[in-house]
């Protein structure tokens, strides 16, 4: 059996989690609006099976009475970032030839701050939160990470240069000194300092994927994710020469090891191109969840578990036939619901919901008759942020997600069109 010092140790490097609904504070024992370093080890206990789950119900989140991975990083991510709610969304907007950030106030209110030339980030953008920054990914043609304080009314601490025409596709951390990016059109994952105070120390080294890559050279990285001392990146592996940039072969899951900052492992997936606008992989239950859209507009793809114990994927849990399209963002609630944006063969866009056990189960919620609806995030008052882009009238669209119901009469309008949205306490 391995030991508490390894279990503990994993759950402080794996900084990322699946949202769940709004509900106690997780690895809160003792329901004090904190989590201490005893409250750490007692639900590391539990996930080892030396003390119940009633011993600490907090961080068990689903109550199934046991403490997986996922419920141990939730616990972790109190400790540091402290029980407090989330108080406001961060949503990129853009019209791709200028781009900005709105916010929109959790509360009742839902007050507005739309996007205006103070607020100005690039036209094609997708945002990470760690601690208290906001990380933007300036991808295309401007190569760059842009580290926001909320705290000082969003204002840019810094905006450092990354693998130039590398277009940044991912940022995971291990800590306030290390993280992680991943570049879709170089095969270099770069090695950042994210607390840095100037560019000429943010980057700590670097690590080629080419030995991953399809024939032509770029294993096209996306989306990632940290567990343990393992670094986990989502590879396309597209072809560069073809105009449309269809699949090459089928996709595949590197894994690097955080310490030596090594490659030791490369999972093939069941289907081509895995592709979501998740923020970073998802991770549910001991398992990455991965979608894969194959070639657009046609049925050869779906979502597929990984387990990560034993680095085996499962096959399609559910297909695209059983979606009725490709999904392009997809939010896990609990083992028996999920969200996700589905496009269809003409390209028109639904959020459906689902339970991830069940193929027969997806219904849709919400639909337009173009590709509108983009990025869905769950936030902790239990809430499905859309983006809908929909050219007469582009925002922000809030769900209940218990019930799938709509909580706004209209799209919130936050200045340009909505693309991302995160979370913010």
């Amino acid at each position: 059996m391995r030991s508490t010092h390894f279990w503990f140790a994993l759950a402080l490097l794996a900084l990322t989690q699946t949202p769940t609904l709004a509900q106690p504070c997780s690895g809160d024992c003792n329901n004090d609006g904190s989590v201490t370093i005893n409250e750490l080890v007692r639900a590391t206990r539990i996930a080892l099976g030396v003390e119940p789950s009633s011993a600490c119900p907090n961080a068990d989140r689903d109550n199934n009475r046991r403490i997986a991975i996922s419920e141990l990083i939730a616990a972790v991510n109190s400790a540091l970032l402290g029980c407090g709610s989330q108080t406001a969304a961060f949503v990129v907007a853009t019209d791709f030839s200028s781009g900005g950030f709105g916010t929109i106030d959790l509360s009742n209110t839902r007050n507005v701050t739309r996007a205006s030339p103070s607020r100005r980030i690039h036209e094609d953008a997708v945002v990470r939160v760690f601690g208290d920054r906001i990380y933007v990914l300036n991808r295309f043609f401007r190569d760059t990470i842009q580290i926001l304080d909320p705290n000082d009314d969003f204002a840019t601490v810094i905006e450092c240069r990354v693998e130039e025409g590398g277009n940044p596709h991912d940022i995971a951390f291990v800590d306030s000194n290390k993280a992680f990016v991943s570049h879709f059109d170089s095969p270099v994952i770069w090695i950042v300092n994210p607390s840095a105070t100037s560019c000429s120390n943010f980057k700590r080294g670097e690590i080629d994927l080419t030995s991953l890559a399809d024939d032509d050279g770029n294993p096209d990285m996306d989306q990632m994710a940290i567990v343990g001392t393992r670094l986990y990146v989502a590879l396309q592996k597209l072809d560069i020469g073809n105009i449309l940039r269809e699949p090459a072969e089928n996709g595949a899951i590197a894994v690097i090891d955080i310490d030596r900052e090594t490659i030791v492992d490369s999972i093939e997936l069941s289907g081509e191109n895995p592709f979501s606008a998740t923020k970073g992989l998802t991770l549910h239950n001991d398992q990455i969840v991965v979608a894969q859209a194959g070639i657009f507009g046609i049925d050869d793809g779906g979502i597929e578990f990984i387990d990560i114990r034993t680095g085996k994927p499962s096959g399609f849990a559910l297909t695209e036939r059983d979606f009725g399209g490709d999904v392009t963002d997809f939010v896990l609630i609990h083992d028996q619901l999920a969200y996700a944006i589905v496009s269809d063969r003409d390209f028109a866009s639904k959020l459906v919901r689902f339970d991830p056990s069940n193929p027969r189960s997806v219904r849709t919620v919400a639909e337009r008759p173009g590709f509108d609806l983009f990025d869905i995030e769950l936030n902790d008052h239990g809430e499905i942020y859309m983006a809908d882009r929909t050219r007469s009238a582009p925002g922000m669209r809030i769900f209940d997600a218990a019930s799938g119901v709509e909580k706004t009469s209209q799209p919130i309008d936050v200045g340009l069109p909505p693309f991302e949205v995160v979370f913010v306490r």
